[in-house]
Order: C-alpha cells, then sequence, then structure tokens
C-alpha cells in the first residue's frame, strides 16, 4: 500500500510539472519555476506522505484503545503516541489510568500484526 502511495504522488508531481512547463515564460521566470519545482518534487512527497503515515497509524491505534477499553468494561478517552511506544488513557470509576502498549505492522501497510501490552 505504500509505494502505491508514493507512486501515487510522484505521478500526480510529474502531471503537475508537465502541466506548469507547457506555458511559456521567460528564461528568468523559468529558472525559478525549475528551482522550485525540483525542491517540491523532493520535499512535497515526502511530507504527504509523511501526514498519510500519521493519520493512518494514529487511526490503528485507536481502534486498537477502543477495542480493548470494549473488552475491559472502561470509557476511552485518547490514545497517545511517544517515542517507542503508546498509551491508552481511560476512565474508571472516573479516575484516569494509562495503560501502555506497542504495536507491530504488517510492512508497507497499516494493519496491524501484533499488540504487545506493556506493564507498569
Amino acid at each position: 500500500m505504500a509505494p502505491l502511495i508514493i507512486a501515487g504522488l510522484y505521478g500526480l508531481m510529474f502531471l503537475v510539472i508537465k502541466l506548469v512547463t507547457s506555458f511559456e515564460f521567460n528564461n528568468e521566470i523559468r529558472l525559478i519555476i525549475n528551482i522550485l519545482v525540483g525542491i517540491g518534487a523532493l520535499v512535497l512527497p515526502i511530507v504527504i506522505y509523511s501526514l498519510i503515515d500519521f493519520k493512518l497509524t494514529h487511526r490503528a491505534i485507536n481502534l486498537v484503545g477502543h477495542s480493548w477499553c470494549e473488552e475491559q468494561n472502561v470509557e476511552f478517552k485518547k490514545v497517545e503516541m511517544h517515542k517507542n511506544h503508546f498509551a491508552l488513557i481511560y476512565l474508571q470509576e472516573n479516575k484516569k489510568m494509562r495503560k501502555k502498549f506497542r504495536v507491530r505492522f504488517i510492512p508497507t501497510t497499516w494493519f496491524i500484526k501484533s499488540v504487545e501490552w506493556l506493564e507498569k
């Protein structure tokens, strides 16, 4: 799935470049456009892919949090992302509790392979 997203972003980028370069410009404007398009070609796909990755990861870990809270009959609040783990915040008898876990994904997808619950 990830390679398809990257290929799609680059395909869209090359389509936009082809549309922009078909207009007539003088040399100075063409140079500026080439520089900006070159920088955009390097940076924009990485930024867009990072945003897509962040949103899909966040959706996947929220599903883990919701399912755990349903199993335990507690109220789900949110899931926090930390450097090397995630933290599930939930309410148990009106008291905020925290449960740490790690998630392993199937490579190049955002499907969860396994969940490792960490002890305090």
